[in-house]
């Protein structure tokens, strides 16, 4: 299965990247949460937001790794960069079944 997201969402997201920038920025800012969004979720982003501050030296604030071109909220340590891959994304997809002939 392959999905399409706008580019106003960032791979393995299904809130846009401005929502999830946002709402990681008022919890930092002011302590409060977004209230058109569930708490979980915000919570995820936050802690993502923490891991990849913390591998790129604990210096870096949502906007300088947003303008690095990682993907500010992700817990992945592989697949942080916005940039596409430069590998063949169907690498990664299991195949399951019976093998053709057999």
């Amino acid at each position: 299965m392959h999905t399409l997201r706008p580019r106003s969402h960032w791979r393995r997201f299904l809130a846009s990247w401005w929502i999830i920038v946002l709402s990681v920025l008022q919890r930092l800012e002011q302590g409060r949460r977004l209230s058109m969004v569930g708490r979980q979720r915000q919570q995820y982003w936050v802690r993502g937001y923490r891991k990849q501050r913390q591998i790129a030296g604990g210096l870096a604030g949502v906007w300088e790794l947003h303008e690095a071109g990682i993907i500010v909220a992700t817990h992945s340590l592989t697949d942080r960069l916005l940039e596409a891959a430069a590998y063949p994304t169907h690498r990664r997809l299991a195949a399951t079944g019976q093998p053709p002939g057999g």
